[in-house]
């Protein structure tokens, strides 16, 4: 067995859909660990579901709004009814409002929150029972943020929960640590994808100037988010606990 494989390993990712969920889902499911994909309905899950199925993986998909408890509950619990137990948790559905902070409605910024920072730590409270009913401990990555570190004009609330996404990650390290469950984030810079086509927009307009703020002098590959968040999963991060990676091309180096 190599240290990065995940071969028997069973791991519940959400948002994957589209985007960065998607490319994690692929990935996760080629270096060997059957998936369990969500998004917010059983369609948009069975999306991704139907192509890991076309590449001959196993994989499940369900439908759960993760930003309630019960919706984290029972994506846990769908998990471990199919597949008979949990390994790894990824967390990485997320919604964002991009709009200058005065503008910024109450209903907006709870919107924010809710569908980022709440959504993981209930996720997280959900997957780290069934680690302890279990008693041998897991995983849990957290898709983050180079926002949780550096401003960004127009994403005051979007930086909030990314930040307090980075403090969640050391809080439930220090805390679920003596229960062998690893919890840690990898945090994205720019990359070629959006939640919105708004998003998408914006992006094709601004890649310019973003590559040349970038050291590396690019936006990333949606692909490139999946080595980050399998090393963090597998073995060879297993002396890995309450890390941030920043995986940003180098945009918080300088």
């Amino acid at each position: 067995m190599t240290l990065f494989d995940l071969t028997g390993r069973v791991a519940v990712i959400t948002g994957t859909s589209r985007g960065i969920g998607r490319e994690l889902a692929l990935g996760f499911a080629a270096a060997g660990a059957t998936v369990v994909g969500c998004a917010r309905t059983q369609d948009a899950a069975e999306t991704t579901a139907e192509e890991l199925r076309g590449h001959g993986h196993r994989t499940l998909a369900v439908g759960a709004d993760v930003s309630t408890p019960e919706g984290a509950e029972a994506l846990i619990t769908a998990a471990v009814n199919r597949c008979g137990k949990l390994d790894i948790l990824v967390c990485n559905a997320g919604v964002n409002v991009k709009k200058p902070a005065i503008d910024v409605t109450a209903a907006e910024f709870d919107t924010v929150i809710g569908g980022n920072l709440k959504s993981y730590f209930l996720c997280a409270q959900a997957a780290a029972r069934q680690f302890l009913r279990q008693g041998r401990g897991g995983a849990i990555v957290m898709n983050s943020s180079n926002a949780s570190v550096a401003a960004f004009e127009d994403l005051t609330p979007y930086c909030a929960a990314k930040g307090g996404i980075d403090m969640l990650v050391r809080g439930l390290a220090a805390e679920w640590g003596p229960h062998g469950i690893r919890v840690n984030a990898f945090n994205p810079g720019y990359t070629k994808h959006s939640m919105t086509p708004e998003g998408q927009a914006y992006l094709a307009e601004a890649e310019t100037h973003i590559a040349a703020r970038t050291p590396l002098r690019r936006m990333a590959e949606m692909k490139e988010m999946v080595g980050p968040a399998v090393f963090l999963a597998s073995d060879a991060a297993s002396f890995v606990t309450g890390t941030i990676l920043l995986a940003d091309g180098g945009w918080c180096a300088q």
